[in-house]
């Protein structure tokens, strides 16, 4: 449909627009994106001057350093991502349906998810779905409500923070835990009974990156208690890399409480004397709203409300 007059019927706008559209909203570049569809570079171009003209209004600028999507690219961008999305679903629904009734679930999760909650609950999704496919993206908060906003994700497993959610999605809180401060056992500070924040700042931190809602924390804290922080910070979603690097250096980070007790009783860790503030936002599971749960995806919010709920005993 014409953005200026309305005229254009909305059959006009075929999947290879949202295809391109899609793709190169993810490269920002029309020859990666050609590529990326099997086309020329010339013929992506063609594609996309004539959804323009379609559609009356321009969707992204040429620069030097790309492909800019405007305020109707990103739009028409997040709206191509879901619709293909939903395609790809129903494809897969489709199959599952022709080859015994296979189901198929996305689910995007928080890293600290990872090691204990998703495969507890994966475990005991088995026993009534013995033949289905779960798919498991790892990302941060921000990311996770992205993605379940545009449709990339089926549901995510996550810190409910409101900022991120949205008012249509529907938000199941599984438990609220602390933060605590770990480093390898061998660290100068292991044996320290009384620390301060001060005295943890000289040594590098592995956190994740400063928008989620751990490093928010932890900043807080340095602040009030007047320490600029940390001098060296790496940032990254992965608890694989924060145990390394706890082993090969005196670096310290900081978990949520479940899963640093768990590394600390297998005798990785040790667990410093610090009570960084509590977390604002519970770990929970999300969906949109509106949109029903399939049998699999509402199996998968039952298992992990369980597990969850057995871990806290």
């Amino acid at each position: 449909m014409n953005v200026r007059t309305g005229q254009a019927p909305p059959s006009r706008l075929k999947l290879k627009y949202l295809q391109a559209v899609a793709v190169l909203d993810e490269t920002h570049s029309l020859t990666k994106a050609a590529d990326r569809l099997n086309l020329t570079r010339a013929a992506l171009s063609k594609t996309l001057a004539a959804l323009e003209d379609l559609l009356g209004v321009k969707l992204y600028e040429r620069t030097a350093s790309g492909m800019v999507p405007t305020t109707f690219g990103r739009t028409l961008a997040r709206h191509a991502r879901m619709i293909l999305g939903n395609l790809r679903s129903a494809e897969d629904e489709l199959r599952d349906l022709m080859n015994e009734h296979r189901e198929s679930l996305v689910v995007g999760a928080l890293f600290i998810a990872m090691p204990q909650l998703l495969p507890q609950a994966i475990a005991l999704l088995a026993e009534s779905h013995p033949r289905c496919v779960i798919t498991v993206r790892e990302s941060g908060s921000f990311g996770l409500a992205a993605g379940l906003h545009d449709g990339s994700f089926d549901l995510v497993v996550g810190r409910l923070v409101p900022e991120y959610f949205r008012s249509a999605v529907e938000l199941e809180p599984l438990f609220h835990e602390d933060l605590l401060v770990i480093c390898r056992r061998e660290h100068p500070l292991a044996e320290v009974p009384a620390l301060g924040w001060r005295d943890v700042a000289g040594y590098p931190w592995l956190l994740p990156p400063k928008e989620s809602p751990i490093s928010h924390a932890l900043q807080s804290q340095f602040l009030a208690d007047g320490v600029p922080g940390p001098g060296m910070i790496v940032e990254a979603f992965s608890v694989s890399l924060a145990l390394g690097m706890l082993q090969t250096c005196n670096a310290i980070t900081v978990l949520p409480s479940r899963l640093a007790h768990a590394l600390r009783d297998k005798g990785d860790v040790t667990i410093l004397p610090l009570r960084p503030p509590p977390l604002p936002a519970p770990m929970g599971v999300a969906w949109r709203r509106g949109d029903p749960l399939s049998p699999l995806a509402a199996a998968f919010v039952e298992a992990l409300k369980r597990c969850a709920s057995a871990s806290a005993r």
